[in-house]
């Protein structure tokens, strides 16, 4: 299995900051929302004994996030810190404003450029994706390992896009996008007929307390 764990609310979001490589913390609700997902995830493992990896993004936030999942798994082994994981590199913009970061931006000549670097110094859609999938088949055995990896919103998206065979360009050419909420949890893994299987997609019910699906929480387009 490969369980996939967004990081909390860190300070980029309550500061406005760009995010990406920008090397922010969790927040004291970040943190509350990591050991509300952990919580739940020790209820799972408990009476399991199953090896287990926890890779994490060696940013602060995803670090972080990782080290409230294994004390509550009382995880054994070393966390493993891997630079692959981190969200989109965001160059030049890194460590500024919203609005600074403004002044910056470079908007692509066609909307579905993959190949397009929205700030100096920053990545491409294509060689972000390339990054994560690469980085984590490789350091990996993601077909028989259980894992759990503890990222962002961006890392969390390719590895899903990857998982379902999907390219970058066939990910732009479908208009195709996964929501993935701050302390989610995603569940991936092989079933009995060897297919990739979803079995929880951005569950953030450790969160939740209102009755419902939160079927209006979710970020519609504007009609």
């Amino acid at each position: 299995m490969i369980i996939l764990v967004r990081h909390g609310e860190a300070t980029h979001h309550t500061l406005k900051l760009t995010g990406g490589w920008t090397d922010s913390e969790l927040t004291a609700k970040g943190e509350a929302q990591l050991q509300a997902a952990a919580a739940k995830l020790a209820e799972d493992f408990e009476g399991h004994k199953v090896p287990f990896r926890i890779l994490a993004s060696d940013l602060k936030r995803a670090a972080k996030s990782a080290q409230i999942i294994a004390k509550a798994l009382k995880f054994n082994g070393k966390i493993e810190y891997c630079k692959f994981l981190r969200e989109k590199n965001n160059g030049e913009a890194a460590g500024l404003s919203e609005d600074e970061a403004k002044g910056l931006y470079q908007p692509a000549a066609f909307e579905k450029d993959i190949h397009h670097r929205n700030y100096p110094g920053g990545e491409t859609r294509e060689e972000f994706y390339e990054r994560n999938v690469k980085g984590l088949w490789e350091y990996a055995d993601w077909e028989n390992e259980n894992l759990i990896v503890v990222a962002h919103k961006g890392t969390v998206q390719n590895i899903l896009f990857a998982w379902l065979g999907m390219s970058m360009q066939e990910v732009v050419d479908k208009n195709f996008s996964v929501d993935i909420s701050p302390a989610s949890v995603t569940i991936l893994g092989v079933n009995k007929w060897q297919e990739h299987c979803i079995y929880r997609l951005n569950d953030i019910s450790h969160l939740k307390k209102h009755k419902g699906f939160g079927v209006f929480d979710f970020k519609y387009k504007k009609n």
